[in-house]
């Protein structure tokens, strides 16, 4: 299946990007309201594996889609990645992607020089099928790079 992959450069630590990962629900949709309006855990806690979630998006990406329910599939905390997939979602699925999976990473110090820096960088894949032609990639992918911008600047400040 085809993928897109982005990097994305973080001045904050890899250890304040993978903690507001786990309080998503309340901090994205204030940190990236433009991106994420609100998160609605539906099955478990939100943010182990098995753990359901209903995302609203914001005007950058509500043109393309306006909500998704994301399956948290696998959380490794050594490696920082969280893995998600979005295959019984008909409206994220439905209209954008026949089939769609989610890896993030985050990565201390990566574009980094040297083990003083503070930064981290950001890996995010997504692994989809059946792309509908429909959809401005680069305008969804502009998107999702503004939300990591806004998020480091909310964890930043």
């Amino acid at each position: 299946m085809p993928s897109l992959t982005e990097r994305f450069r973080m001045a904050s630590s890899a250890n304040d990007v993978w903690g507001a990962v786990f309080v998503a629900t309340n901090m994205y949709p204030e940190a990236m309201p433009d991106q994420i309006t609100a998160i609605r855990v539906t099955n478990r806690d939100g943010v182990t594996a098995g753990s359901i979630r209903e995302i609203t998006y914001g005007k950058e990406i509500k043109r393309m889609v306006a909500r998704a329910t994301e399956e948290i599939t696998r959380v490794d905390h050594e490696h920082r990645t969280i893995e998600s997939r979005f295959n019984n979602d008909r409206e994220f699925v439905g209209k954008i992607f026949r089939s769609a999976s989610l890896v993030i990473k985050v990565d201390p110090n990566s574009f980094d020089d040297g083990p003083s820096s503070r930064g981290c960088t950001i890996t995010w894949t997504l692994t989809y099928s059946g792309f509908k032609d429909n959809l401005n990639f680069k305008m969804f992918q502009d998107a999702i790079g503004r939300g990591f911008e806004s998020l480091d600047t909310y964890l930043t400040n």
